[in-house]
């Protein structure tokens, strides 16, 4: 499996891109925590934009949180309870 990109990655795909994480999170209606929060840990909705400005598909970007058709891998598997 390959390895997410690294924060500074994406920060230069969003500046490449013509934007900013912090623009990103203003269009959206979203705080700059939320922006910075996703780019280490799973948050879907946030991956989406991010992806959509960087013109990358989110998989791409987070290949240790989707598979290769944009579903959401399982992160923490679950295991039955003893009762």
């Amino acid at each position: 499996m390959s390895k997410n990109w690294t924060r500074q990655a994406i920060l230069f795909g969003l500046r490449q891109a013509g934007t900013t994480a912090a623009a990103v999170a203003q269009e959206n209606g979203l705080t700059s925590t939320a922006i910075y929060n996703a780019l280490e840990r799973p948050y879907p909705r946030v991956h989406d934009l991010i992806a959509e400005a960087i013109g990358i598909p989110r998989e791409t970007i987070w290949p240790q949180f989707y598979t290769a058709a944009g579903d959401r891998r399982r992160l923490i598997r679950k295991t039955a309870r003893a009762a």
